[in-house]
């Protein structure tokens, strides 16, 4: 199956966009990745062609050894780039990825930790999510889930899925057959902003019981309510939320792995979870994201807490 991946970023997100594409590697993807970004283009992007693609006049690219072709599609636009995935995702599936069996969206602060067979496999049972570990439990009689039933109603749209679980938009696959889910995820989103003041330009907008407190996520579990094709959930351990077969490790919330100070963390009790850990497996190739010097003095601390952390740890 010819599948793309894609992610945006911008800033130090460079840091985890390289960790995401050497995860997939490691696990045996091999094909297109394609990284939007605003910006500068990654520190560690050092030798680099451009070419054409449809939307996009030039477009730098890397090559890795197993196959795989890194394409970086600059972006014109202010919108914070969590409500910025269902337009890329639309972008790519009407244009460069139009030949393209499926699509895999990962948040730049993920890793993919299982063969990526499980994920095509995965993909061609429906929209491919996973429950957010915030808010798992969420029943189809939830006081959220039925104001969101009500928008629905209100613009014409019928309830095809009593979910129970509230989903974690940083990551959404979907084979070809389901691609019209992003049109609707966009259609929804565009609500949100333009009618119950939603801030395009922030992550987190009006608090509780406002029914779009993380737009694009809140809208995409409205999607996934009223769209009239098939869905394959996973729970919370999908993404390392809890114990169970995770898929992948989503380092949500912050500071992120890259960002931590490991030693002045560990000292105020914090040892690195399973997400950390997950990163730093992966971010010396084939994409080298740090200097050997640096990674040796991060992997030193790493194994500095690792051993005191028998011993010591909040509680």
């Amino acid at each position: 199956m010819k599948t793309a991946i894609c992610t945006l970023y911008e800033g130090n997100y460079h840091f985890g966009v390289g960790a995401l594409i050497n995860s997939l590697v490691a696990n045996h993807f091999s094909g297109d990745v394609f990284v939007g970004y605003r910006g500068a283009l990654p520190p560690w992007l050092r030798q680099y062609h451009t070419t054409k693609l449809v939307g996009w006049k030039d477009a730098p690219f890397m090559k890795l050894s197993n196959g795989s072709t890194i394409y970086f599609l600059f972006l014109q636009t202010n919108i914070h780039f969590t409500n910025y995935k269902p337009q890329f995702l639309i972008d790519l599936t009407t244009g460069v990825c139009t030949n393209y069996d499926a699509i895999a969206y990962f948040d730049p602060d993920i890793v993919v930790c299982r063969h990526w067979e499980y994920f095509e496999d995965w993909m061609q049972h429906g929209v491919a999510v996973v429950h957010d570990i915030i808010m798992h439990d969420m029943p189809s009689t939830h006081p959220l889930r039925r104001n969101w039933e009500y928008i629905a109603l209100q613009k014409g749209y019928a309830i095809n899925h009593h979910l129970n679980a509230y989903v974690n938009a940083g990551f959404c696959g979907l084979h070809k057959n389901y691609w019209q889910f992003t049109q609707l995820w966009k259609s929804i989103l565009d609500i949100a902003l333009n009618e119950f003041n939603a801030n395009p330009n922030q992550l987190k907008t009006n608090p509780r019981p406002h029914p779009f407190f993380y737009p694009d996520q809140d809208a995409m579990n409205l999607s996934l309510m009223i769209f009239k094709g098939k869905i394959s959930e996973i729970g919370p351990e999908g993404m390392a939320f809890r114990y169970g077969v995770v898929a992948m490790a989503h380092a949500v919330g912050s500071p992120k792995p890259w960002n931590r100070k490991i030693i002045p963390s560990f000292l105020c009790g914090n040892l690195p979870n399973f997400a950390e850990k997950k990163y730093w497996q992966y971010v010396n190739g084939p994409i080298k994201i740090f200097s050997k010097f640096s990674l040796f003095l991060i992997k030193l601390k790493l194994n500095i807490v690792a051993f005191f952390g028998r011993f010591y740890s909040r509680n």
